[in-house]
């Protein structure tokens, strides 16, 4: 039986196989979960939202541009004319997603904006699959 783990899990396993290429996301997922990291489903605590330990990327609907920058700092090096409001969340044109994309073949990025651009694209390409 193959286990699905959530994509805060495969994150971190991802960053620490880096450092450790033995470690297991079994034990990445008990240690979050010991730690009062996760709850039991894989979701983040309450606590380790508040203290910063995991960042929310929640999206709610018709947020102002400065809300979304907030909830994605990494797109304020780009000029804000390409995006715009499309069925109440931001989305950007192709132009920048192409200059994106070869910015981050190219590792133009920082492990922390990688991260922003991670949950920026896997939102849109569920929401898509739905």
């Amino acid at each position: 039986m193959q286990i699905i783990y959530p994509s805060l899990i495969e994150e971190a396993y991802h960053h620490s196989k880096k450092f450790n290429p033995a470690i297991t996301k079994e034990e990445i997922y008990r240690h979050f979960y010991q730690a009062g990291l996760i709850q039991e489903n894989g979701e983040p605590t309450e606590a380790a939202l508040s203290e910063g330990y995991v960042k929310d990327y929640t999206e709610d609907w018709d947020l102002d541009f400065a809300a979304f920058l907030a909830i994605y700092p990494v797109f304020e090096k780009f000029d804000p004319k390409h995006f715009k409001k499309i069925d109440h969340f931001w989305e950007m044109d192709l132009t920048l997603q192409e200059k994106i994309l070869d910015q981050w073949e190219h590792e133009a990025f920082t492990e922390e904006e990688t991260i922003d651009l991670m949950a920026f694209f896997e939102d849109r390409l569920s929401s898509e699959a739905s």
